[in-house]
């Protein structure tokens, strides 16, 4: 149990850098752009760019967000239940989780489409595609974690 434990953590890691990283670029990037645009010379595909980014900050972030348990959730009805209740309704929805991040993970690996590119730049999307893949697999091991946990609590 303790290769897995580690395991994930190492899949959660490698997306948290990526999306720390993502950020600084995109803080940079979004930075440039703006001065440039102000002083006349607007850099063409800025927008292209920062949608890129944007997504693989986005995907980056999904894991260590369920590992600290930032995700957000409504607690109005649930938290009127008993803890009993409350564990099993928890239950489902990481288990709902957890089908919903395979699900995607798989579309994404059965339509990957390597000729794809953006309209502007001609960015290819294979490399986005396999980062949002990463973060899916990031979050559903997450997930796996989470929903382990709470039928341990039972």
């Amino acid at each position: 149990m303790d290769y897995i434990l580690k395991f994930i953590q190492f899949i959660t890691n490698i997306n948290k850098w990526i999306a720390y990283f993502t950020l600084v670029v995109m803080m940079v990037a979004v930075t440039f752009f703006s001065i440039s645009r102000s002083s006349g010379q607007p850099v063409i595909g800025d927008i292209e760019l920062v949608q890129f980014t944007m997504v693989i900050l986005i995907m980056g972030s999904l894991a260590i967000t369920e590992q600290s348990n930032s995700h957000i959730s409504i607690g109005l009805i649930v938290d009127k239940f008993s803890p009993r209740i409350q564990a099993a309704i928890n239950c489902i929805s990481q288990l709902l989780t957890l089908l919903f991040c395979f699900l995607v993970c798989w579309v994404f690996i059965s339509k990957m489409n390597f000729i794809q590119t953006s309209d502007l730049l001609k960015i290819p999307f294979y490399p986005v595609k396999i980062l949002l893949i990463i973060g899916f697999i990031g979050w559903g091991l997450e997930a796996i974690l989470r929903l382990y946990k709470s039928i341990r609590s039972f």
